[in-house]
């Protein structure tokens, strides 16, 4: 690793998976030989990409005309969306925005699908959001994952850097919301605040000096969870084919990480 190594969702939750996956594919980059998504798989992904790009469009004031959309399920999540309008804040939408903060020996980066931002009460705010076409979780599984915790924390850190130089961006001012096109009634929006953020930067203050500590190691330690191996095209490398593999299964939640990663580019 060098000094502007970076260090988004993806690769954290690659790094909580397996310390040596990370190591081989993000730190030595060896070819990531991944079988062929199932034909359902791929449909799902193409799907999620085509859903976001419709959003970016109209957020970013061009016209969107359904019939042009090939995809029958894209339409009917467009026609959700616009049946279920998200009461938004009046600001300035950015969309498909990348944020990038230093910490430690890594660039911390994210690249929010929507960031408005704004001004209530004489005092700024800073409100993401997500769309999704998976499986809807909980907020309280939504407040543990690292896409919440790493987006909300980049803007508590940097933030400040798309506002007017007087102004700041308290914790506090900070919300995500997350919309899925499988409950589109019920969109879950989390509330930032200082404590929650404190924990959150610490926890990335460990990871990033983690990594560097490991990285003066030859090869980084293996995941002890063997379920973590049957879907890792890394096997062959570690000597646990016997894991075995299910290229036809997917997760019904990783079509949205996996969508969002994809659209996401790796910086170097």
């Amino acid at each position: 690793m060098h000094d502007s190594f970076s260090l988004s969702r993806g690769k954290l939750a690659s790094f909580l998976t397996c310390q040596r996956q990370f190591q081989l594919r993000y730190v030595q980059r060896l070819p990531w030989p991944a079988a062929p998504l199932a034909e359902s798989a791929q449909e799902m992904l193409a799907r999620g990409q085509q859903f976001h790009q419709l959003l970016q469009r109209h957020f970013l004031g061009l016209e969107v005309v359904p019939a042009a959309v090939p995809d029958e399920t894209v339409r009917r999540w467009w026609s959700l969306f616009q049946q279920y309008r998200l009461a938004l804040p009046h600001g300035r939408f950015l969309t498909e925005i990348s944020l990038t903060v230093p910490l430690g020996g890594a660039l911390l980066n994210g690249r929010f699908d929507l960031l408005i931002l704004g001004e209530k009460d004489g005092a700024a705010f800073a409100h993401l959001f997500d769309w999704k076409t998976g499986k809807a979780r909980s907020e309280a599984a939504l407040r543990q994952d690292w896409q919440t915790r790493l987006y909300l924390a980049l803007l508590a850190e940097g933030g400040a850097a798309l506002l007017p130089p007087e102004q700041t961006l308290l914790p506090e001012q900070i919300a995500i919301t997350y919309w899925y096109v499988t409950e589109p009634d019920a969109p879950r929006t989390l509330h930032y605040n200082a404590a929650w953020h404190s924990q959150n930067w610490a926890e990335l203050t460990v990871l990033v000096t983690q990594m560097a500590a490991l990285d003066a190691q030859e090869a980084w330690p293996l995941t002890a969870d063997w379920s973590a191996c049957r879907d890792c095209a890394y096997q062959v490398y570690c000597g646990r084919q016997g894991a075995g593999r299910s290229p036809d299964s997917i997760d019904p939640d990783a079509e949205a990480i996996v969508t969002d990663t994809a659209m996401e580019p790796e910086l170097p």
